[in-house]
């Protein structure tokens, strides 16, 4: 008898820059403490909200929140 078996995925949760456009079946880039990182590809797209975004990708659900520090300075220098 086959079982299906539900592997729960590891979160994690990142401060950084997404480079857009992020679709399913890519990998995500973000820039992260001015290294660049990769995901695995992109399942799902669970939310995007103004100050971070949710994906699940075949390992993992990353929640990647913007790296404030960055955008607050622009707003300063505007």
């Amino acid at each position: 008898m086959v079982r299906d078996i539900k592997v729960q995925k590891k979160c994690v949760q990142v401060t950084g820059v997404v480079r857009f456009p992020v679709r399913i079946g890519e990998e995500v880039c973000y820039v992260r403490e001015n290294q660049v990182w990769w995901t695995d590809k992109v399942k799902k797209i669970l939310e995007i909200a103004v100050d971070y975004i949710r994906i699940e990708t075949t390992s993992y659900i990353y929640t990647i929140m913007w790296d404030n520090r960055e955008y607050g300075q622009l707003r300063v220098v505007a």
